[in-house]
């Protein structure tokens, strides 16, 4: 099934130069494009250069190549026929004033409030030792304190 479709001459130009116009923008945007895309990958490659400046390893060797062998070429340069040059004495130990500091800790809680006393002890049939028998001796405890706060009740 065909259509026929009858124009005048006069629409069949306009129509030609809007293709053109169309073709026209078309090669603009491309252009435009690939402009837009080479600023964007040289900001990245900025970025990237500039991220590696900031968390890069530091080392004064490494950022400038003409210090690299400062030091060892001096220290070449001032050792006579290759003998190593006597260091100076340091002494040992450097003696400090002594002070003593106050162990942290937070302040006791206040005597007058309600205490719980909570005892976690091994039944009778643990308290024998698995290798010899005997019975099973308390070598310590731990002591701690610890402030519950108890939400307000009503009670009728």
């Amino acid at each position: 099934m065909t259509t026929t479709i009858t124009l005048s001459t006069e629409d069949y130009q306009a129509l030609l130069t809007d293709k053109q116009a169309l073709v026209l923008e078309q090669q603009r945007l491309a252009q435009q494009l690939r402009l837009v895309t080479v600023e964007r990958d040289l900001l990245k490659e900025r970025v990237d250069a500039f991220l590696h400046r900031l968390y890069a390893a530091k080392s004064e060797a490494r950022s400038n190549p003409a210090q690299r062998d400062l030091f060892l070429n001096e220290a070449e340069a001032l050792a006579p026929n290759g003998a190593p040059i006597a260091e100076e004495s340091t002494p040992e130990a450097v003696e400090v004033a002594c002070h003593s500091r106050k162990k942290r800790s937070r302040k006791p809680l206040d005597p007058l409030l309600p205490r719980e006393i909570v005892r976690h002890e091994l039944p009778e049939a643990e308290r024998v030792c698995a290798h010899d028998g005997h019975t099973l001796v308390e070598i310590g405890a731990d002591i701690s304190e610890q402030l519950d706060i108890v939400p307000q009740q009503v009670r009728g």
